[in-house]
């Protein structure tokens, strides 16, 4: 399957036709370094380009492996701003080794002296390309549960991914089943560190992230924490069993209904569609205006998403409800 290209409203910062986060925008693809050897690694291919920089296909010359180099384009390298966010991406997502989590094997330099990114090369496509209509309860449970695993890991390593978007997570086939790896570390910050340099980063005025994935304290730049990847997977749920986001309009609109408003119930915002509701209420859960009303960490969240196949009167209890209809029918009624 291909992915489509992202809508020009959509106000993503990753071409999805990178599936690596690049930037956004649209770029004329750039294939200077193809045929060059940077870091011991062959340029094979360019896979695609955004407004930052390139994704190539590249492999080892002794050991053959295959891998993703991405890199910035030249002009780029007289930008010290967008020089230090690429190295703080590089050396933040090092730090991160997880089945579900896009890995980073070295940093490398090209000839020219742009630094390049080697990652893990993922026989994948973007979730974005797999949710363009409402997927099995079964497969939502799969994903999501991959995707909170991942950020545990991550947010126990001090991580908080800040931009947590379909376009940031690749899915493979692997083993008869889906496997997905979250990718793009590129604006993320430390928990515990206190980011000043991230800070003298994004000084410029400009929002970093996504709008449509956005939690409202991210949305409204005040003091965040894991709990605001959360609130991004909760949309990306949402979309998941619905195959449309949470809001109608254009992204701005989108997150400041989302800054004001509870999401819709999904049966208000695609009719007739059957969805399961206790996989509904984990969904709300996530996506709690108020971030101290959602799970309180990842690992928390997974233990209630396993009690919904395994024991869902207990996983009742847990959301916090007696009886799920009538919580949904109050749900459908407010909006």
């Amino acid at each position: 399957m291909t992915p489509k290209d992202p809508p020009e409203d959509r106000d993503t910062l990753v071409d999805r036709r990178t599936k690596l986060g690049v930037g956004g925008g649209k770029t004329k693809p750039t294939s200077d370094l193809v045929g060059q050897v940077a870091g011991g690694y062959l340029i094979e291919a360019e896979l695609g380009a955004g407004a930052m920089g390139a994704v190539f296909r590249a492999s080892h010359i002794d050991t053959n492996r295959v891998v993703a180099l991405k890199a910035l384009h030249p002009h780029h390298l007289s930008e010290p701003s967008v020089v230090e966010r690429f190295r703080r991406e590089a050396k933040l997502a090092s730090r991160l080794a997880h089945p579900y989590i896009g890995s980073v094997v070295e940093v490398v330099q090209a000839d020219d002296g742009r630094h390049m990114i080697v990652l893990e090369y993922v026989e994948g496509e973007p979730l974005s390309g797999i949710m363009t209509m409402p997927l099995p309860p079964e497969r939502v449970t799969l994903l999501v549960r991959q995707l909170l695993l991942g950020l545990e890991y991550a947010h126990g390593a001090g991580l908080i991914h800040r931009d947590l978007k379909p376009d940031n997570v690749l899915v493979e086939w692997r083993n008869g089943r889906d496997h997905a790896r979250i990718v793009d570390f590129g604006i993320a910050i430390l928990r515990d560190a206190g980011d000043e340099s991230l800070e003298r980063l994004t000084a410029t005025g400009q929002m970093i992230g996504t709008p449509l994935y956005m939690s409202p304290e991210q949305a409204k730049g005040e003091a965040m924490d894991h709990r605001t990847d959360l609130f991004s997977l909760g949309v990306m749920m949402f979309e998941m069993m619905t195959g449309v986001l949470p809001f109608e309009g254009r992204p701005l609109d989108i997150l400041s209904a989302s800054l004001t408003r509870d999401p819709p119930a999904m049966e208000k915002r695609v009719p007739n569609l059957l969805v399961e509701p206790l996989l509904e209420l984990f969904c709300r859960k996530l996506m709690q205006r108020d971030l101290t009303k959602r799970f309180a960490h990842a690992r928390q969240a997974i233990e209630v998403l396993d009690l919904i196949t395994s024991d869902p009167a207990a996983a009742k209890l847990a959301l916090g409800v007696m009886d799920v209809e009538k919580a949904l029918d109050v749900v459908s009624l407010r909006r």
